[in-house]
């Protein structure tokens, strides 16, 4: 207990990672009520999109009322300061998943203002400073608007001496669901940048994919997970699902970032009956450039 309190001590940034939360259920339930207890100890909540299903009503004039309602239903307890937003292919598009739309886009942003998430125009091509103790993590925000279509180049500047997350909807690479999207992800449009760590939603599982030396993790289990659909050829370090005949699962992610070249990415998953943590993975910078070389911890039981 004296490690994990050491650590504690000693850590940099805590982020939350949830996404597709955009139906009320009670997984979605229990979920949202795990985030706002363990979100007491975090810095940030990076809400990784799918935030309303099916997609915002453009045609209704009260669409940024009636979205900003659907949010509050998973996040509306919550510190408005730690929520960072990310939109996905639902929160911007027309209800049959045909194109992207403007004006879904402008209302989803519009809902976000409502409730304090964002404050300016730099959503969300823009780079966040997420600091604490000595620790220093760029977060670079990409949503899915902004994926080729002739949508512009994000410009993204970030430190030298710190961690780069790139926070997007998108799956980059998963285990078990949306396979036909396998390394779809326009890097090239990217500009090729050096990261550590990719963070996404989208498929409705939670798992971590080493990309090397990138980690992908997928943490779209916020409403509530689905089964398997086994995507050949991927490994992760740990991979849930909703299982066959077994009680409604959901679950998020915690990342600690232990220092300025450890961090550690422990999933919690919940049922009906309440939540609990699994096995992490602790995660070492290269020496090199950025990326990280990843294992899982031995588990101790203890809460991280």
């Amino acid at each position: 207990m004296l490690l994990w309190t050491s650590l504690a001590l000693a850590a940099g940034p805590r982020i939350l990672l949830v996404g597709d939360t955009g139906e009320d259920n009670p997984i979605a339930r229990v979920v949202s009520a795990d985030v706002g207890k363990e979100l007491n100890a975090a810095q940030w909540l990076l809400a990784l999109g799918d935030l309303y299903y099916d997609a915002p009503p453009v045609d209704d004039p009260h669409c940024v009322d009636k979205v900003a309602e659907r949010y509050r239903a998973f996040y509306g307890a919550f510190p408005a300061t730690k929520v960072i937003p990310v939109l996905g292919n639902h929160d911007l598009t027309t209800e049959a998943q045909e194109s992207f739309s403007p004006a879904a886009r402008d209302c989803s942003v519009a809902a976000f203002k409502q409730l304090g998430w964002v404050k300016d125009g730099s959503y969300p091509s823009a780079v966040r400073k997420l600091d604490k103790g000595g620790v220093h993590v760029d977060l670079a925000v990409i949503d899915a608007g902004f994926y080729g279509a002739g949508a512009p180049r994000p410009t993204l500047t970030f430190r030298k001496d710190a961690w780069r997350f790139y926070a997007a909807h998108y799956t980059w690479r998963t285990t078990a669901g949306k396979c036909d999207e396998q390394d779809k992800i326009p890097v090239d449009w990217l500009g090729k940048p050096p990261m550590d760590l990719w963070l996404n939603g989208h498929a409705h599982h939670l798992d971590a994919v080493p990309v090397d030396p990138v980690l992908a993790l997928t943490s779209g289990g916020g409403m509530q997970m689905r089964e398997r659909h086994e995507c050949p050829g991927v490994t992760s370090l740990f991979t849930y699902v909703q299982e066959p005949n077994a009680p409604k699962v959901g679950g998020y992610l915690a990342l600690d970032v232990l220092s300025a070249t450890e961090v550690r990415v422990t999933p919690r998953v919940c049922t009906l009956e309440g939540c609990e943590w699994k096995p992490a993975a602790r995660c070492t910078r290269v020496t090199e450039g950025f990326g990280v070389s990843c294992v899982m911890e031995p588990s101790t039981g203890a809460a991280p």
